[in-house]
């Protein structure tokens, strides 16, 4: 099915933008052609094409249909960005593909990169949520400085696991964690991945004095982006 996104919502009427109206034409539709429309809420609207215009799409609603999300826990990523976008990029568009809420980037101590470009990774969250066929926008949080982050108050009733590769800590895998607390109702999982050159010995004692949980994801070192979709993933099949 395919499927176009929009927020651009009013009563009955649905516009759709500039580069939704160039792709109408090259899939050839004109007026009274349906379109199947999400707005990332877990909302589909079946609607009719009123015009269609150089800038823009403008359509009336047909039938609405609700969609619950299909996952019974809530997922937050926050990871360190790459130096590479594009390794970024890629890892955001498998975990919505495999199922994520909400994603934070993090500056740490080691981080080389602070920066990313929110609107280009919005529009790739778009693009992988039309294309596997979710019903849902993970939220894109602007880069957080992560004892910022440690220095507030956070509900006490959310799962924190800190993925690192210090040894003198005390770690668990990801499926013996999620045994501990898969009865839970509505689980909140903060997952937190640091940069190539880890978390600093201070962030991981910090963290585990604030209650965070040791999360191991195996024997092997793991790439930042890959320890990200891991988690992803892992969640998904245990939950």
């Amino acid at each position: 099915m395919q499927l176009f996104y929009t927020q651009n919502i009013n009563e009955n009427i649905v516009i759709l933008g500039e580069e939704d109206a160039k792709h109408c034409k090259v899939l050839r539709k004109n007026a009274a052609d349906k379109l199947n429309i999400i707005d990332g809420f877990g909302n589909l609207y079946v609607t009719e094409i009123l015009t269609i215009q150089k800038n823009a799409v403008e359509t009336k609603i047909i039938q609405k249909t609700f969609f619950p999300k299909n996952r019974d826990y809530y997922f937050h990523l926050l990871i360190a960005p790459t130096k590479q976008n594009e390794r970024m990029e890629w890892m955001l568009e498998k975990c919505i593909e495999t199922g994520i809420d909400e994603i934070t980037f993090l500056n740490t101590e080691h981080s080389e990169k602070t920066r990313i470009n929110k609107e280009r990774l919005t529009k790739i969250a778009i693009s992988a949520m039309k294309q596997s066929g979710e019903y849902y926008l993970p939220k894109i949080n602007e880069v957080l400085n992560f004892k910022d982050f440690l220095t507030c108050e956070h509900p006490t009733q959310h799962l924190n696991l800190l993925a690192h590769c210090d040894t003198h800590f005390e770690k668990q895998s990801l499926k013996q964690i999620i045994e501990q607390h898969k009865e839970a109702d509505n689980l909140h999982i903060n997952c937190f991945i640091g940069p190539e050159g880890d978390f600093s010995q201070n962030e991981i004692d910090l963290c585990y004095r604030k209650g965070f949980k040791g999360l191991s994801l195996g024997k092997t070192r793991l790439r930042t982006e890959t320890a990200g979709l891991y988690c992803a993933m892992g969640l998904s099949n245990l939950l």
